[in-house]
Formats: structure tokens, sequence, C-alpha cells
């Protein structure tokens, strides 16, 4: 049986802004159901900002690189200019820790725009995540 929840669950977190039950939300139905590219982008655009916590070259270490261009492709196309920029550069300094120190300090101080911006981007979307009618 797929999992479902319930429309005021979802409701609520769209209404308090509440990034990371959406996170999971979006999370557990991404893997059973086929969702738009911005409910796909928000999960690796938290994914990747969420790396500072443990230093983002970690991030970058381990991304599959064709998963690093996909994610960028879809930056580009939900109009992420400048995030999708700043993700671009992790790319080329992580092989040396130290140099992604100012994109660290970058998400960490711009954390409560990335929110905005990911909240955005999913609105449009919400129904999406909605129990399915059987």
């Amino acid at each position: 049986m797929a999992v479902q929840y319930a429309k005021s669950y979802i409701d609520r977190a769209f209404d308090s802004n509440d990034v990371f039950t959406l996170y999971d939300v979006i999370r557990v139905l991404d893997a059973e159901r086929e969702l738009d590219e911005p409910l796909r982008l928000f999960l690796r655009l938290w994914e990747w900002a969420w790396s500072t916590r443990s230093g983002m070259w970690q991030y970058y270490e381990n991304v599959v690189l064709a998963d690093f261009d996909e994610i960028a492709k879809m930056m580009d196309r939900c109009e992420l200019t400048e995030i999708a920029t700043r993700y671009r550069a992790g790319m080329d300094c992580w092989e040396e820790p130290r140099y992604c120190d100012d994109l660290d300090v970058w998400i960490e101080t711009y954390e409560s725009m990335l929110e905005e911006i990911s909240m955005q981007l999913i609105k449009p979307h919400r129904e999406q995540l909605y129990p399915t009618k059987n």
C-alpha cells in the first residue's frame, strides 16, 4: 500500500513554511511516484544546503557527476541562477576543503532566502503531495 499523508498535514507544513517536514514528505513520496521537477529539485537543493553541517566539500566528494550535472540543469530550468552559480562553483573548489569555506558561509548567511525560494518553488505543486484517489 502506498504511503499517503493527510491533506491537512501537508497544508500545515506549507502554511508554517516547515521545510524539514516538507523535505521528509517529498522524499518519501518521490520514492513512490513521479513528482514534478520542482519538487525533486527541492530535495536536491536541501541535501546540498544541509551539507554545510559537516563541510560542503563532503557533498562534492560524494555526488555522482551525472547527478551534479542534472541538479545544476534543474536549477537553470527553474531559474535559480544565483544558486546554480554557487552550486557549480563548489565543484571547482571542493578538493581543497578550506576553499569551500566561502560556500559554507554563503549558504549559512542566506539560509532564510534559500527557504523562501524553496517554498516558492514547490507551492504551485502542493496538490501533487495530497493523497491520491484509488
